[in-house]
């Protein structure tokens, strides 16, 4: 399959998708690309799931995230990718707990054996690292997936999402079947705004989207009922280095750099959040851009 990627990381034919939806349909309604061809997505909003079904032939049903969350753990950990993983001593996290990133779902096994979710939110990982998912992704682990995931997953083996504790990520902004929203203009009653972001405290009505996997995460743990939040990899400063599951010639094109302001705009809405709601927020990274809005480093998890 690799000799139809671009630098991108998406195969050609998408790319190609993505154009023309963008010409055919226009800057408002260019979010389609995420489920065209094929995906439909049919939802049963008293239940806040949905059924996923693709070329006509039905995937599966996904779920709230409350219904795959029943044990509400005290403390979630986001594990995200970021270089200082490499320097922590992650099989500390007790099991149960992690919501693993993208290459974070490399650890599950010895160092994490049982993770409380992954959570894919751009396609092209899925392109570019679909045997991992294969691989590392254990049946009964709940799978956080935006609308392009799925689709992505389908058009490789949709039978991969057969069975499996699926939750869905909805954008709020570019919402399926409807026309982009405003970020200043959207109100909701199940949205946090503080000055320059917004952070939703209902995932499973929709997300806010703020330029990096790390706050699709921050606002499922918000929700979650845990009193302690931690962040491991959410490192954002040094973005532009490998992930640490990757190597000098492995790596991937990351916008984190270029999305760092929106990106710290939202940590410090959901600071403000927690700290309204008493919950705790701790960095295990000596090196994130989190410590500079505010965020506390907690050096429990170093390595000995």
């Amino acid at each position: 399959m690799g000799e139809i990627f671009h630098s991108a990381n998406r195969p050609l034919a998408r790319s190609i998708i993505k154009i023309g939806v963008r010409l055919f349909l226009g800057r408002s309604k260019s979010h389609f690309q995420d489920w065209l061809p094929g995906l439909k997505i049919i939802s049963f909003e008293e239940r806040q799931q949905a059924l996923i079904r693709y070329r006509s032939v039905d995937i599966v049903e996904t779920l709230a995230f409350a219904d795959v969350n029943p044990s509400k753990p005290d403390c979630v950990f986001i594990v995200g990718s970021g270089p200082s993983i490499n320097h922590c001593a992650i099989e500390k996290i007790p099991p149960g707990s992690a919501l693993l990133l993208n290459g974070a779902i490399s650890l599950i096994g010895p160092k994490i054996q049982e993770p409380l979710a992954v959570v894919v939110e751009d396609e092209r990982f899925v392109w570019r690292h679909f045997t991992l998912l294969k691989e590392k992704v254990p049946q009964n682990v709940p799978c956080l997936l935006s609308i392009s995931v799925i689709r992505a997953i389908c058009e490789i083996d949709s039978a991969w999402l057969r069975d499996r504790k699926v939750v869905l990520i909805r954008n709020i902004l570019a919402p399926y079947g409807q026309k982009r929203r405003s970020e200043v203009a959207f109100q909701s009653d199940w949205l946090f705004r503080s000055e320059n972001s917004a952070v939703s405290i209902d995932p499973d009505k929709g997300i806010f989207p703020a330029g990096s996997v790390a706050a699709t995460a921050m606002q499922f743990a918000l929700a979650s009922g845990a009193t302690r939040i931690g962040l491991f990899g959410i490192d954002i400063s040094n973005a532009n280095l490998p992930r640490f599951y990757e190597n000098e010639t492995s790596s991937a094109y990351t916008g984190i750099l270029s999305a760092e302001r929106r990106i710290l705009a939202f940590f410090a809405a959901a600071k403000q959040y927690a700290g309204r709601k008493s919950i705790e927020l701790d960095c295990f990274s000596p090196v994130s851009a989190l410590l500079k809005i505010g965020y506390r480093y907690d050096e429990r998890f170093e390595n000995d």
